[in-house]
């Protein structure tokens, strides 16, 4: 387990550090799309300019559900759905996110 840099944290939750992130990341209405949402990450290595794009489609019973899945650059999944928590598994995210709002899934055993 990795320890968690405080000066690191405390400079990234720093007003104009995450105001200006919150600024640069958000969209206009207009461009929020439903469906999946791609979570790209990008590394240089080597001199080469690395770009990874993960796409998850969930279908839950046959119907297709809005899960805004997230892969962060040490490989952990997290969705802003449930704060706090990270997932090794896309499919463990997708059953913590129908234990938490069991009334969006309907039905089920």
């Amino acid at each position: 387990m990795t320890a968690i840099d405080l000066e690191a944290v405390a400079a990234a939750a720093a007003p104009d550090t995450l105001g200006s992130y919150l600024a640069e990341s958000a969209r206009p209405a207009g461009e929020q799309t439903p469906g999946p949402a791609p979570s790209v990450r990008t590394t240089e290595h080597g001199g080469h300019q690395i770009t990874v794009t993960t796409t998850y489609d969930v279908v839950v019973d046959g119907t297709p559900v809005t899960a805004r899945l997230y892969v962060a650059d040490s490989g952990m999944l997290y969705s802003p759905a449930l704060p706090y928590h990270q997932f090794t598994s896309a499919l463990d995210a997708v059953r913590a996110l129908m234990s938490t709002y069991p009334d969006h899934f309907g039905g089920g055993v």
